[in-house]
């Protein structure tokens, strides 16, 4: 159905884009210049928080442009330019490891010097903002002692507006396109806001160490040489980690069975977990 509004609205062919483009993100084919469409219900909060970072990070040249916002009476749609390139993750899966390594360093240097060069004003422009020191630690499918020991963590790291940054909120190979010539394009700001740059850092290291144990100790000291620009200890970044895989967890709460136990079992693995070395 979505596909058949977008070729009536647009004259154009859709395909649906997978590589680090969510589900409902599609080619538009036969537009010129070529034009990508993500598709949301009406009134999306992700949607809104995504344009809103999209339009911060105008002319970064890291980024899909925003070409126009349309919105029907069951939809909304983004469209955005076109970004070619490799997903990063597909690289570490076909074992492209020297590859993998230039996108570490693209990454640590396009973290620091694009993104968390975006500094916070007190201005949220349409942005979330961090809200770790108002997480409710409740939900019932979360064992009490996993519960208490996010607690404790949390509690111990003194998070400040004053060191809030623009950050993408699940940065990672698995968002970045990678060219032939290694330019990098960064995808799905939904969850993007105003935060530490340690919620980036530390879900680097989260990512690899989780899915890619094999290869973390080789590929994250390229990343952190790169981006080089703070002082931190592994359990403040674990602390932010554990901040991310609790907003996590308050999105998957409606969510089937097996993936509410997914996420406490990713919960207990972050605070069991030596992140960073």
């Amino acid at each position: 159905m979505t596909e058949q509004l977008l070729k009536r609205i647009f004259n154009a062919t859709p395909i649906r884009l997978s590589g680090g483009y969510t589900n409902e993100t599609f080619l538009l084919e036969g537009t010129e210049p070529q034009m990508v469409a993500k598709v949301v219900n009406t009134f999306n909060e992700d949607l809104h928080n995504e344009i809103s970072s999209l339009k911060i990070l105008d002319g970064s040249g890291i980024s899909p442009k925003i070409l126009d916002v349309v919105e029907t009476d069951a939809i909304q749609i983004i469209l955005m330019d076109y970004r070619e390139g490799f997903n990063g993750q597909s690289l570490l899966d076909n074992k492209k490891i020297e590859r993998t390594k230039e996108l570490y360093k693209y990454m640590g240097d396009t973290l620091a010097k694009v993104i968390h060069s975006r500094k916070y004003d007190n201005d949220p422009k349409g942005v979330r903002e961090c809200n770790l020191q108002k997480l409710d630690l409740k939900l019932d499918f979360v064992p009490d002692d996993l519960i208490q020991q996010s607690k404790e963590i949390l509690s111990s790291i003194e998070d400040q507006k004053s060191n809030w940054v623009l950050t993408h909120g699940d940065f990672g190979i698995h968002n970045v396109l990678f060219t032939e010539n290694s330019k990098i394009t960064v995808l799905d700001w939904e969850w993007a806001e105003w935060a530490n740059p340690l919620t980036d850092i530390g879900w680097v290291c989260w990512f690899t160490r989780l899915h890619y144990p094999e290869y973390a100790d080789e590929l994250l000291p390229l990343f952190m040489e790169t981006f080089n620009t703070m002082h931190f200890s592994p359990d403040e970044m674990k602390a932010y980690c554990v901040y991310r895989v609790w907003k996590v967890l308050y999105r998957v709460q409606n969510a089937p069975l097996e993936a509410k136990k997914e996420w406490v079992r990713r919960l207990k693995w972050t605070l069991e977990t030596e992140l960073w070395k």
